[in-house]
């Protein structure tokens, strides 16, 4: 059996958000939205969502938090953070 370790990657949450009365404007983040607009989204109108990220551990890419239990080697969330078993390279 391989040799592991314990890898942990931080949440990254972009928060976006989303018009509901107009499906063709684009989604912002709120900085932008802050920025463009000057004031805060109306929640009428404009709903804010948070969308958490990691960056796998395998390849690098980003991934849903919500993907993890899926992964093989998922240990568990805690916090700010997201645990994964990890070979270690024997070369």
């Amino acid at each position: 059996m391989p040799a592991e370790t314990v890898v942990k990657i931080p949440i990254r949450r972009i928060t976006i958000v989303v018009d509901i009365r107009d499906p063709l404007a684009p989604e912002l983040s709120i900085d932008d939205f802050r920025a463009l607009f000057g004031k805060e989204p109306d929640p009428d109108r404009y709903r804010i969502l948070s969308i958490e990220v990691i960056t796998s551990p395998d390849d690098l890419q980003p991934m849903l938090v919500t993907e993890c239990a899926r992964y093989s080697r998922f240990i568990r969330r805690e916090s700010d953070s997201i645990y994964f078993r990890k070979e270690l390279s024997t070369s």
